[in-house]
């Protein structure tokens, strides 16, 4: 059978025999929202564990939204983000008391280009927008400490503010549990010490046991990071937010308003009905992919995706994992290139429980997963001899890397999951 993939802004062809092909990992058809004005003004006005918003916000009132940022466009905020101005006009909130805050986390401003993209240039033009850096410490304010210890660090217009209101889109997320709610405070609005404190969560308890077993795609009880980020977001205290629930193709399938806590976890069980998806066995072989552009920009994004694999592949590390990302900006920042320069997992480990940085914990997890697999092989533009040095197989097409798969695993079965950061594979047996 025939498939063709996005690929950054292109395609990726390959074909699996029919007899191999276990199956396609897809979350279940959930019905599009007919009309997303008319579903978003009912969540906002039927909220879940709060008043109405119209009740929140009154006519002379600063409001504050924090957004989703330009890695996230797939959750279309230049869609929906002009509706919830508007509706705020209307209950009397003047666009120059509103300001939009771009919860880039630890990611890089974008410049105007990538803010018109954001919100596209009317709104842009219209109301106040400020981009968050987490490294700019005057823009920062100390709340204190979470009650897990994590000094917390926010965006100061965040406070500033009469209301708060968190905005996202909730999707299983690599070690969060899942998207959305808590997350737009942290990481999105908060500082890098207090990003860095709070994702140093996800190793284990105990030296040498590499990812926290709670810190998975679609685990919220018992996450450390999760709980962490919870804590500090009630900390800040939004009034009130606005979560998404997409598929893959980018509809919209459900609004979920109010209470920042009740709202995100009916939004992630929404999420889990959806996208959790039964298959029929582990498999030989897994090959997975983010849905190309935007997802799939830097070797960070492109392996966000890999604990769903994972999660898919046999246990007995005899299995090959494909993941497939073009990465057309390369690794992503550049400290991610020191990373790949350490010497092996043990090393990269001490490093990060001394001084935990993201890239450092990205590049870490992908050397981890090489030894949990018979092969991982990445499909990517990437420089082949860079990809090498955390034990990972490169190549430049998923047909050449199909191939080297059903080498290694003669007569393997094989999963194909062509948005596998947003599905959950649970196997029947």
């Amino acid at each position: 059978m025939r498939f063709s993939w996005d690929y950054g802004h292109g395609t990726q062809e390959f074909e699996v025999p029919d007899d191999l092909l276990l199956g396609v990992v897809e979350g279940t058809a959930v019905e599009p929202l007919a009309d997303l004005r008319h579903a978003l003004e009912d969540a906002l006005e039927n909220p879940l564990g709060s008043p109405p918003l119209s009740e929140v916000v009154r006519g002379g009132d600063r409001v504050a939204v924090a957004c989703p940022d330009f890695h996230r466009l797939w959750v279309r905020a230049r869609v929906w983000m002009p509706l919830l101005v508007g509706y705020l006009n209307r209950c009397g909130v003047r666009d120059r008391d509103i300001t939009v805050i771009i919860a880039n986390g630890t990611h890089a401003p974008p410049g105007y280009g990538g803010l018109a993209m954001i919100l596209g240039d009317d709104l842009l033009r219209r109301v106040r927008v400020v981009n968050h850096d987490a490294r700019d410490e005057a823009a920062l304010r100390f709340l204190g400490h979470t009650t897990y210890g994590t000094p917390l660090w926010v965006n100061r217009h965040a406070l500033e503010a009469d209301h708060l209101i968190l905005t996202g889109a909730v999707v299983p997320h690599t070690f969060a549990g899942f998207g959305g709610g808590r997350k737009a405070v942290l990481p999105g609005m908060a500082g890098l010490r207090t990003i860095l404190a709070n994702h140093r969560r996800a190793l284990s308890d105990s030296p040498g046991g590499g990812i926290h077993p709670r810190a998975v795609p679609g685990v919220l009880d018992g996450n450390p990071v999760h709980e962490d980020m919870l804590a500090a977001a009630r900390m800040v205290g939004p009034r009130f937010i606005v979560n998404f629930v997409l598929s893959e193709e980018g509809d919209f399938l459900g609004v979920f308003a109010g209470d920042m806590e009740e709202a995100h976890r009916s939004a992630c069980a929404f999420v889990e009905k959806a996208f959790r998806v039964e298959i029929p066995s582990k498999a030989d072989i897994v090959v997975a992919s983010r849905g190309g552009y935007p997802m799939d920009l830097t070797f960070y994004q492109a392996f966000q995706s890999n604990a769903n694999a994972r999660a898919a592949l046999r246990e007995d590390g005899r299995g090959v994992l494909i993941m497939v990302g073009e990465c057309s900006e390369g690794l992503g920042p550049y400290e991610f290139q020191r990373w790949f320069r350490m010497g092996g997992l043990e090393e990269m480990e001490q490093e990060l429980r001394r001084a935990f940085t993201v890239p450092g914990f990205v590049v870490y997890r992908a050397a981890l997963l090489a030894r949990q697999a018979e092969k991982v092989i990445l499909v990517s533009g990437l420089d082949p001899e860079v990809v090498k040095k955390i034990g990972i197989v490169p190549h430049a097409s998923v047909q050449e890397a199909l191939e080297e798969a059903l080498a290694t695993v003669p007569g393997g079965r094989i999963l194909l999951m062509p948005h596998a950061s947003q599905t959950i594979p649970s196997p029947a047996c």
